[in-house]
């Protein structure tokens, strides 16, 4: 048997509600999980799928981007079809394409955008009460608008990141940001070279306590020079974000 390896990218959209994230852990069903299972039975290979970042427990994702090294033979498209026969309904690979051997999904990745829903009415919307976070009172979105805008550009970004999070420096460059109405939703779309642990959450929960008007909207850049996380807002909760693109 031919058992030179290739590489695969497989572009993999996913509702985030039932598992305990990417990463594979011994308390719970992940993404990652999922997919290996699914690969060992279409290759009979125990395969590490590695993924562009670690969604956590109860986010989404449209555009996750992972790879796997294989020494199968099937095809790209074999492997699509197969691989979304054996998923269960809440997780598909989008697209799945040979890619060159020193590919990478974190470490090629140039960018992400991340999408954060907010349900800002009165009455929470019970179809997307999954995917979106309910805010009640009213937003100033003008505020959120121009407090999102300080954060664009290159920064240390330490006052937005978990606790827990490991990372070796907090500095990041957010490309673009975007606050827009849409009906009763409120979305906040992020690109950045690359994410901290909760920053989009904590950012989010900062934006939403200026626009609730506990805080003026030039409050977000002492937040953003403080580098204290105890300065920013509340973690919004997973359930309102989406991985939405992975850039190469």
């Amino acid at each position: 048997m031919d058992t030179e390896l290739r590489k695969l990218k497989l572009t993999i959209a996913y509702d985030g509600s039932s598992y305990h994230g990417w990463q594979i852990q011994p308390n719970g069903i992940t993404i990652q999980e999922t997919l290996q299972q699914a690969l060992k039975v279409m290759t009979g290979e125990s395969l590490t799928v590695y993924g562009s970042g670690r969604t956590d427990a109860g986010v989404h994702a449209w555009g996750q981007v992972a790879h796997v090294a294989t020494a199968t033979r099937i095809p790209p498209a074999g492997l699509w079809r197969g691989l979304n026969a054996l998923l269960p309904d809440d997780v598909r690979v989008r697209a799945v394409e040979t890619v060159p051997i020193d590919f990478h999904a974190r470490k090629s990745a140039r960018a992400k955008t991340y999408l954060y829903c907010l349900d800002n009415d009165t009455v929470p919307n019970p179809l997307t009460r999954q995917y979106a976070w309910h805010i009640r009172k009213p937003l100033d979105v003008a505020a959120i608008s121009r407090a999102a805008g300080l954060l664009r550009g290159s920064h240390d970004f330490l006052s937005f990141k978990a606790a827990d999070g490991e990372t070796a420096t907090s500095a990041r460059t957010i490309t673009s940001i975007r606050v827009w109405k849409h009906g009763r939703y409120l979305l906040v779309m992020i690109k950045a070279n690359g994410f901290l642990k909760n920053m989009v959450r904590i950012i989010v929960g900062t934006l939403v306590e200026i626009g609730a008007g506990k805080r003026e909207w030039r409050d977000m850049a002492t937040v953003l020079a403080a580098r204290d996380r105890r300065l920013a807002g509340v973690t919004a909760p997973a359930r309102g974000l989406v991985l939405r693109t992975v850039f190469y």
